[in-house]
């Protein structure tokens, strides 16, 4: 059984889920008319363009069952954070879920560009299947919360849909991998997480002392008189982890990926050395809702506040391994200061 202290609100995980887990709260599949106008020619090509050196379908697992992908797919529709995890292994989908500040996925600077050529499909709380079948995909790409209904029927009806399922932060790595067998893009996924764990080893050994001798913790708000530690299993506390860091007391736990916590408990933070904080990649700017945890009395009397060692990073919901790469390197600049 899950202890009360680790369980979440229900109102602060689907705040949780709608910003950085996986979606919009209530976040569904709507069908709705076309929005008119040309769709843009996003077809993938020369490099970017999934590789087609396989020689037949591949059947992928995913959480919608055994799915055939065709071989050699060029035109992909992706869903949530898919769109990064495509992104990341040089394959351009035709369309997309909108990218925006609103929505669950966060691009690093370099793929903008690239980004800002596809095909939005829908922003928020609908996603419109008439234009995804427009795009005459060959493949759709969903990465979402399990808690929440992604009109998977509906997309199969259009084309081979792989849906991943998002329960917990590693989910979106192994779902990274699956993606990429599907697109043929393995030679680049494993350069994507030999490079990872390259530098997650040379930050493990070259600040071995400093990593040795701190704790740190991830904490974040969304309001309500609540604020939420995120721990060892979590976005940032995974690649904390991969580096050797120590963390808080309140955050070493790792049966769950965060811990939500009354704003009067703001002292479960005080034998943190380092306090990190969400930076939204698309504003570069703290979110209102932690901003204001600096208005509490408590938080002022915190061991990190006292030391200015609240630090804000950006990925902080990091879902693939090109945001973690980037994590890695906030971390060791971040090091670098101690």
């Amino acid at each position: 059984m899950k202890t009360p202290a680790l369980l979440m609100t229900s109102a602060a995980h689907r705040r949780r889920l709608a910003a950085a887990g996986a979606a919009a709260a209530m976040f569904a599949l709507a069908a709705c008319s076309s929005t008119g106008g040309d769709s843009k020619d996003a077809a993938p090509a020369g490099s970017g363009a999934p590789s087609a050196a396989a020689a037949g379908p591949k059947v992928i697992e995913a959480t919608n069952g055994k799915v055939t992908v065709p071989a050699g797919v060029k035109r992909i529709v992706s869903v949530s954070y898919a769109t990064g995890a495509l992104l990341d292994l040089g394959v351009q989908p035709v369309g997309t879920s909108t990218i925006d500040e609103s929505n669950p996925m966060e691009l690093l600077p370099a793929q903008k560009e690239a980004a800002a050529k596809i095909e939005p499909i829908g922003s928020g709380i609908e996603i419109n299947i008439e234009k995804v079948a427009s795009l005459k995909p060959d493949l759709i790409v969903v990465e979402g919360a399990t808690a929440f209904d992604w009109g998977i029927k509906k997309l199969e009806g259009i084309a081979p849909t792989l849906y991943f399922g998002v329960d917990h932060p590693v989910d979106l790595y192994n779902a990274q991998e699956k993606i990429a067998t599907a697109v043929g893009k393995d030679a680049e996924f494993a350069k994507l997480k030999s490079d990872y764990a390259a530098k997650a080893a040379k930050i493990k050994t070259d600040y071995a002392a400093k990593l040795n001798s701190l704790k740190w913790t991830i904490a974040s708000s969304y309001g309500g008189g609540e604020y939420l530690i995120d721990t060892s299993s979590s976005w940032v506390g995974r690649v904390l982890t991969d580096v050797g860091a120590q963390f808080s007391d309140a955050a070493k736990d790792g049966t769950e990926h965060e811990v939500t916590l009354s704003t009067e408990k703001l002292d479960a933070l005080g034998d943190a050395d380092i306090i990190l904080v969400p930076r939204t990649a698309a504003t570069g700017e703290v979110p209102a809702d932690t901003k204001d945890l600096e208005k509490q009395p408590a938080w002022q009397q915190l061991k990190a506040v006292k030391a200015n060692k609240v630090v804000p990073v950006t990925y902080a919901t990091t879902d693939r391994y090109g945001t973690s790469i980037d994590l890695l390197n906030q971390i060791e600049t971040i090091l670098k200061a101690q």
